[in-house]
């Protein structure tokens, strides 16, 4: 071989390190607001902005409402 196939080292350790995070990882003051305001408080608020906003804009206007071509698409040869 020419050496194209070696292992990365970082990879690895780093493939190791994501294997090994559930023996690792516990329920700490930090963790627990983290994974509280990521799961709870995020999603809320962008659902509480999504239905309060619901109705305001108007995304009719912004489609598109006569065809981009006029004429029958006749495509054209290949060979060129």
């Amino acid at each position: 071989m020419a050496g194209t196939l070696r292992p990365d080292r970082e990879l690895q350790r780093f493939n190791t390190a994501k294997e090994n995070a559930g023996n690792y990882f516990r329920f700490k003051p930090k963790s627990i607001i983290f994974n509280v305001l990521m799961m709870g408080i995020v999603p809320f608020g962008l659902a509480y902005y999504a239905y309060g906003s619901e109705g305001k804009v108007n995304f009719y206007r912004r489609f598109r409402k006569e065809p981009v071509l006029y004429k029958e698409y006749v495509p054209r040869d290949k060979d060129l």
